[in-house]
């Protein structure tokens, strides 16, 4: 009684510390279970199915389609929408793949046995990792950075979506894959864009900054867009299950997911860069 009590209250924190406006067509619900005694995490019984891994995806751009364009992904989300509806991924168990070549994986905050996440985020696919506030956040690739926000400079009042993040960091990572942390209380010094960044390196504290009801990270994954944006770096699939298998030691590469995420939305780099708010970002 005690544990389901515990991963209730874990699971409410969820879905409210990082919502953002909701996706058009959320995925199917799922139900998370917590793993083991000592973290609130999803039970392996309980993920989503990445595609089988993939060689680097071409950095700033989006693959070319076989398939028609998809209508929903397009069109980014309101700026002024709040979605408190969970959004939760189908109740399947991802393949585990063979180390990449081009870089380890690791969860990205310290200490990652102390940490805590779910299956489910508001609106649309993300994890927010929870951790106590200054906790260290972590890269979670070798890569380059892309952007580095140190200005807090969300408003509640205005609630542009660009800038919910708070203080952030998106990393391409030498997979070709975007990764970007969110909601920072400060960001290591040195860190600009374009240095090089390792697997582990630390990047700053975990914070509330931005849209934020609790100190989290959240952390998202997507393709690299070759212009500003916000609604396709705030996450296209879902990070948890790679979460899980790096907690394990597996090193499960989203690449593939990605690619595949990228042909069946060829045009949501150009929707993402054409949102009124997309400067902002």
């Amino acid at each position: 009684m005690a544990r389901a009590v515990a991963f209730g209250m874990f699971g409410a924190l969820a879905l409210t510390a990082c919502s953002e406006p909701s996706a058009s067509a959320p995925a199917p619900s799922a139900t998370a279970v917590p793993s083991d005694s000592s973290r609130w995490v999803t039970s392996t019984t309980a993920r989503a199915t990445p595609a089988p891994a993939a060689g680097p995806i071409a950095s700033g751009s989006i693959a070319a389609a076989s398939t028609a364009p998809s209508t929903t992904a397009a069109a980014p989300a309101s700026s002024t929408t709040t979605s408190t509806t969970s959004t939760t991924p189908p109740t399947t168990t991802p393949p585990t793949t063979a180390p990449p070549a081009t870089t380890p994986y690791r969860v990205p905050v310290e200490p990652a046995t102390a940490a805590g996440w779910a299956n489910t985020h508001a609106g649309y696919p993300a994890t927010d990792i929870f951790l106590a506030c200054g906790a260290s956040v972590v890269s979670p690739v070798n890569g380059t950075l892309l952007e580095v926000r140190r200005e807090n400079r969300y408003s509640p009042e205005v609630d542009n979506p660009a800038t919910r993040g708070g203080r952030s960091i998106s990393i391409l990572g030498d997979d070709g894959v975007r990764y970007y942390l969110a909601h920072f209380e400060r960001i290591e010094d040195g860190l600009e864009v374009g240095v090089r960044v390792t697997a582990g390196q630390r990047l700053g504290d975990m914070g509330m900054t931005g849209r934020a009801s609790a100190c989290h990270a959240h952390f998202s994954i997507s393709p690299p867009c070759p212009g500003k944006e916000w609604s396709v770096r705030r996450g296209v699939i879902w990070p948890y299950p790679y979460l899980d298998a790096w907690l394990r030691g597996e090193q499960l590469a989203p690449g593939g997911e990605v690619s595949l995420w990228s042909a069946e939305n060829p045009d949501a780099c150009a929707a993402a860069m054409a949102d009124p708010n997309a400067l902002d970002s």
